[in-house]
């Protein structure tokens, strides 16, 4: 339909996306308000397979997770589990902000995958399925 998109010309197009939405947007709002998260999600899958430039995107979800996890000398034990439903938390319990949506969504994916189980089937299907679109 599109012609060939490629994973970097994904996450290309939603950051241009992110941008025009950030600078006030024109008729076309592709994102809005509350959906910044869901495209940080997709950044987040889509940064695994781009290239070298982009990659580092991806990197997000193990810095927070370290982060949290070094806590477990103060407040016990910290699991993969534990820190994606924390993610799940800040990212759907609390007011849209753009910033805030955008880093957690990015690192969303990472952090259900590592979790594994129950929570890793979401990354696992809307990334084949991001994959399947872009490809």
């Amino acid at each position: 339909m599109f012609g060939a998109i490629g994973s970097g010309g994904m996450i290309l197009l939603i950051v241009v996306a992110l941008v025009i939405h950030k600078r006030g947007g024109g008729k076309l709002q592709p994102v809005k308000d509350h959906h910044v998260i869901y495209w940080g999600a997709a950044l987040g899958l889509l940064a695994a397979s781009a290239g070298t430039a982009l990659a580092q995107i991806g990197t997000v979800s193990t810095s927070i997770s370290q982060s949290i996890s070094s806590q477990s000398g103060t407040v016990g034990p910290v699991g993969a589990g534990a820190v994606a439903l924390i993610l799940l938390l800040i990212g759907f319990g609390t007011k849209p902000a753009m910033a805030k949506d955008l880093i957690v969504g990015v690192a969303l994916p990472g952090a259900l995958s590592t979790a594994g189980g129950l929570l890793a089937v979401p990354v696992t299907v809307l990334g084949s399925l991001l994959h399947g679109i872009g490809a």
